[in-house]
């Protein structure tokens, strides 16, 4: 099984998993929000946490002093989430564009000559009332300059219908060497792979995972697969000292009435000579404790492949979790009447609800502390249970071209 050793910043590579039914109808209660608060939007945020980022082993705040620790978390039985969305022969659609507009588009890109001519033969064209698509060879998939793939590419991730360039695996430019380096995989093959890649904004960019498939071995597609679809999870330990707030610590990790369950342990952990650290899971309310760093699949419970972004979120305080979350009029309600936009700094256990261009809600999570959220991604069976950074979150549902809001909320009675 691959072990990755480190896992870099802004690699999250999921991608929104299947219509989840809760999302859809709770769409219309948050939308209220949006409209009414206006919320912030993500580009600002992802700015605001990249000028945060630090390397400085701890980080301070109201919840004290953090030490993050970056945990490649993955699936032991190599589960592919999204193989159906995936796997599929490569077939452009050029949403929007007509006949002529796209012969313009395909000639001004930075194609050969022979690459040019294939694509712009019109008897290969699938010309419909809201675009045109395209099957490419898959010689010329193959064969595309970097700066190509990356003028086509850009172009196709504005269509929802071309799954892999609209959500394309991303991690830092330049990092290549380092994302593969304990992969396992041969270099002849790294390198095949690398010629895929594109620039994205200030991402490198692969997309086309099927083309791999036909020309690696299946251990070799394995070890990919793992590699691409590790989760950027962290495990975060709390430091506490003989100086440290003992009562403002209990204060912001004891939220929704668990104040007096964690004090004792900080205080104990205060005597400690010289301080010590402790997993904030055992802070976390019981609901996420007993989650984190989990999968739904390895759950005996009827109800799991259901629990989705909206169900986690919303439940996070609750000792049970309440089903009738699954219902969409019982969640209207209780969003209208339990919650409130935050108007100052987020607190530990705020929601976060992320919203795209036109207003539709498209996940929730949880806001811990620093730039950490508790989010499960997705609807998919494959997606756990993780603590992750805001940033890297945010990366799974946005990309240069999508953009959106975010709106953080409060239970009133915290």
């Amino acid at each position: 099984m691959l072990r990755p050793k480190r896992v870099k910043l802004l690699c999250a590579v999921f991608f929104i998993l299947g219509a989840s039914l809760t999302l859809l109808l709770v769409t219309f209660a948050l939308s209220l929000f949006i409209h009414h608060f206006g919320g912030q939007s993500v580009s600002q945020i992802l700015a605001r946490t990249r000028s945060g980022t630090t390397t400085a082993p701890e980080k301070r705040g109201a919840w004290g002093v953090l030490e993050p620790v970056e945990l490649p978390l993955a699936n032991t039985d190599g589960v592919f989430p999204d193989q159906a969305e995936r796997l599929q022969n490569p077939k452009w659609f050029f949403e929007r564009f007509t006949e002529s507009s796209l012969s313009r588009f395909l000639s001004s890109c930075d194609l050969r000559p022979v690459e040019r001519r294939i694509l712009l033969d019109k008897r290969s064209w699938d010309i419909g009332t809201n675009g045109v698509s395209i099957t490419p060879p898959e010689q010329l998939v193959w064969s595309l300059t970097h700066h190509a793939r990356q003028q086509i590419y850009a172009a196709l991730a504005k269509s929802t219908a071309n799954y892999p360039q609209c959500f394309p695996f991303r991690f830092p430019l330049n990092s290549f060497d380092l994302k593969f380096k304990d992969s396992g995989l041969p270099i002849e093959q790294l390198n095949r792979i690398k010629r895929l890649t594109y620039t994205n904004d200030t991402y490198l960019c692969f997309s086309d995972l099927e083309t791999v498939k036909r020309v690696l071995q299946p251990e070799d597609f394995k070890d990919l697969v793992a590699t691409l679809y590790i989760v950027p999870s962290y495990l975060l330990r709390l430091r506490v000292t003989p100086d440290s707030d003992i009562e403002a610590l209990a204060k912001y990790w004891g939220k929704g009435g668990r104040e007096k369950r964690i004090a004792p342990i900080l205080a104990s952990l205060s005597k400690v000579p010289g301080g010590t650290s402790m997993n904030v899971s055992f802070l976390l309310p019981t609901f996420a404790r007993l989650r984190l760093y989990t999968y739904p699949e390895a759950w005996n419970d009827a109800t799991a492949s259901q629990q989705d972004c909206f169900f986690t979120a919303i439940n996070f305080f609750n000792e049970t979790p309440d089903t009738n979350f699954f219902d969409s009029v019982y969640s209207r309600r209780v969003l209208k009447s339990e919650y409130e936009p935050v108007n100052d700094d987020p607190g530990f256990g705020d929601v976060i609800a992320l919203f795209n261009d036109q207003g539709d809600a498209i996940h929730t999570c949880v806001y811990i502390a620093d730039d950490f959220v508790f989010t499960k991604n997705g609807i998919n069976a494959a997606q756990p249970w993780v603590l992750m950074r805001l940033a890297d979150m945010l990366l799974i549902y946005y990309n240069p071209e999508k953009t959106g809001r975010a709106l953080f909320l409060r239970r009133k009675n915290l």
